[in-house]
């Protein structure tokens, strides 16, 4: 059984994995729509290497999250089971 501080501290780094992949994910769709709606070229290509750059940066958190078995983005069920399992931990942290 995991202690109190484990639990807070394998949540800790998922909330804080999570949020970086979802806020990468975010800046993506952001950087493409700002791509279609620019008339200069340089400020185009600014964006562009933004775009690309925060594309990296989404594919390293999520791989980092899949190494570390906080991400199961190719088996659902598995995602399923692992996101019941979280709910379950905040549960108990709630409880004290």
């Amino acid at each position: 059984m995991a202690t109190k501080s484990t639990l807070t501290k394998t949540l800790d780094d998922l909330a804080i994995a999570t949020d970086l992949l979802l806020s990468t994910k975010n800046g993506v769709r952001t950087y493409a729509v700002a791509l279609t709606e620019t008339a200069t070229p340089e400020v185009r290509k600014v964006l562009k290497k933004q775009l690309d750059e925060t594309i990296e940066l989404h594919g390293k958190i999520a791989q980092y999250m899949i190494d570390n078995e906080m991400y199961h983005a190719y088996d659902v069920e598995e995602q399923v089971n692992h996101d019941l399992k979280k709910a379950d931990k905040a549960l108990d942290l709630a409880k004290g």
